[in-house]
């Protein structure tokens, strides 16, 4: 049962803008390839469409709606567990990159670039959080967090800890899945499962847009506030005030025990990573009118154990959402991965070499990407 804290009247436009901020942004087709496990598949923008179960080896996690891993070998390295965002799967994180006018484009996906870098078949996976229903697009506004969703995650670690008998992961999340999972590991006191944490783009203060559609709107429970009755269950709707009202969200705030940006100062021995697209990513930056600070939403706060934030945004900024839906892609006009660039979606699609810097090397700051010569690189 979805506990939404209020009832309140909903803009006529609100589930258009909610839909809208979760479309995806590159389009083409991919066969499967040969060279490792994971298939992708036919794509449709960043969204593989490849069998949704693509488990070997034995590995059966019982748990989730499909997702990749396991093999005939045995893992030498920390195992790496990749968490998809809203409106997705699992094995869309063997999605093809896009290029950057300019720049010369990535030759692999994520997965690809894991494995062509030396990593195995048994030591990659990915579960699916999300049920088919809540992956069609007419659905991403009703997709929040939620203790179903933390126990898959949950269970998904026990799996493969068990399967490779390594005491810890690694986990690579983008977006949604990215609190998803910084919830879990709340919520379950696992922290200590975790070796490094690689967010990208995730939502940790919340999205500026989800103040268009208010944070109590029954169409759009993924920008709701922290429900009253649960904590547990939360939105991506920021703290702070909302007219005259104060609305509690202690998830995206600061100051509190669950705050996702302050999760590396309450799990001090994992160490985290960022990757984002500042003001090109058209999910954080979707509505001009609350942008201020958009850029910074993917941003842990500063910690000794948060070891590198890099901003890869390029292209056009993200600006006011192009509502017109009759050439079939509402944000054609806005954000990085509509403009040859690297907005929300392409931050993933075209980090593999960074984020196999961030999990195989003690590397800081910018050199986490020093052989990223795919597009722009900054700090945050």
């Amino acid at each position: 049962m979805r506990l939404l804290p209020f009832t309140l009247p909903c803009p006529p436009t609100s589930r258009m803008i909610l839909v809208s901020l979760f479309l995806l942004a590159a389009s083409g087709a991919t066969a499967p390839n040969d060279a490792h496990a994971l298939s992708c598949g036919i794509h449709e923008k960043s969204v593989c469409k490849g069998t949704d179960q693509q488990f070997a080896g034995g590995f059966n996690p019982g748990t989730g709606y499909g997702g990749f891993g396991g093999s005939a070998c045995k893992a030498h390295r920390t195992p790496v567990i990749f968490i998809h965002g809203n409106a997705d799967g699992a094995v869309s994180w063997d999605a093809p990159p896009g290029n950057v006018t300019g720049y010369p484009t990535p030759p692999r996906s994520v997965y690809a670039e894991m494995k062509a870098r030396g990593y195995k078949d048994c030591e990659l996976f990915g579960v699916t959080y999300l049920n088919a229903e809540e992956r069609k697009l007419e659905n991403v506004g009703k997709n929040y967090h939620q203790p179903a969703k933390y126990r898959i995650i949950h269970d998904f670690i026990l799996a493969v800890q068990a399967y490779t008998g390594k005491p810890q992961v690694d986990i690579v999340a983008h977006s949604l899945g990215v609190t998803q999972t910084l919830a879990t590991l709340h919520y379950y006191k696992m922290h200590g499962s975790v070796r490094k944490f690689v967010n990208i783009a995730g939502g940790l203060r919340g999205l500026a847009s989800c103040q268009l559609t208010g944070f109590a709107n029954p169409q759009a429970p993924t920008c709701g506030s922290q429900n009253l009755a649960d904590s547990n269950i939360f939105g991506f709707y920021p703290e702070g005030f909302a007219g005259l009202i104060w609305v509690t969200n202690r998830w995206t705030g600061s100051g509190s025990d669950t705050s996702l940006r302050e999760a590396p100062r309450h799990a001090p021995a994992t160490m985290f990573y960022t990757i984002g697209a500042g003001y090109k990513d058209e999910v954080a930056c979707a509505a001009a009118g609350v942008r201020s600070g958009c850029n910074q939403t993917t941003k842990f706060d500063a910690a000794p154990n948060v070891k590198a934030q890099i901003d890869i945004g390029a292209g056009a900024d993200a600006a006011q959402l192009d509502l017109d839906w009759s050439d079939k892609s509402p944000f054609n006009r806005m954000g990085g991965d509509a403009s040859n660039g690297i907005g929300h979606f392409r931050a993933k699609d075209n980090a593999g070499s960074i984020i196999y810097r961030m999990l195989q090397t003690d590397c800081r700051g910018l050199a986490c990407a020093w052989d990223y010569n795919y597009g722009p690189k900054s700090l945050y």
